[in-house]
């Protein structure tokens, strides 16, 4: 009798234990990689740049032939101001196949009715001076090496006394009215804009296809 109570004590007891301890779980650490289902390899994430803060790089204009820049070296406010002028004037121009640009046609006589200032210019044998209009030969060399990049057909061009230095030597082309002019042909068999713009120091010229 008493072998049969000790019996069924540890019975229980041993049920007890079991329900106190059942198996271990395998439990995955909050810091822990996922193992990867069916045993294919993932692919390294790429950032996404656009989330990144990285610099976005602005496409070329499909349009664009070419684009030439000039520096502004002499920052003379009358100077950069009768730039900006030209530049206006110039700017938006277009030219339909066969047609030939001239500077001094466009620009005109630059007198100061027209806004322009006195400047410094070259005069020569190493001289300086002031002349209404001084500056502007930067805009029709920057113009000229456009043409040139674009391979258009330049009928009329003439250098400055001595070198400037804005450009290389031999790229430049001083304008005098009603003297010395910048002309060149649109040889093209499509209308070609041109586009002049004075930003952070520079004189840009772009030729568009139209």
């Amino acid at each position: 009798m008493l072998k049969n109570i000790v019996m069924i004590f540890i019975f229980f007891v041993m049920i007890f234990v079991l329900s106190a301890c059942p198996g271990k779980e395998t439990q995955t650490p909050e810091n822990s990689v996922p193992q990867n289902p069916g045993g294919m390899q993932s692919k390294p994430l790429v950032p996404d740049p656009t989330l990144t803060g990285a610099p976005s790089i602005k496409p070329k204009d499909a349009n664009e032939l070419v684009s030439f820049s000039t520096e502004i070296l002499n920052n003379d406010d009358d100077r950069v101001h009768n730039i900006k002028i030209a530049a206006e004037d110039i700017n938006h121009t277009v030219l339909e196949p066969g047609d030939v640009f001239s500077f001094n046609e466009i620009i005109g006589r630059r007198t100061e009715s027209k806004g322009y200032e006195e400047a410094p210019i070259l005069l020569g044998n190493g001289e300086k001076g002031e002349g209404t209009g001084g500056g502007i030969c930067q805009v029709s060399t920057t113009l000229y090496n456009a043409a040139l990049k674009a391979e258009l057909k330049i009928v009329e061009r003439h250098r400055h006394s001595e070198q400037v230095p804005y450009v290389e030597e031999g790229k430049d082309a001083t304008v005098v009215y009603n003297s010395k002019d910048l002309r060149f042909k649109n040889n093209r068999d499509y209308p070609i804009e041109i586009l002049v713009s004075v930003h952070d120091g520079e004189v840009t010229v772009k030729l568009m296809k139209k």
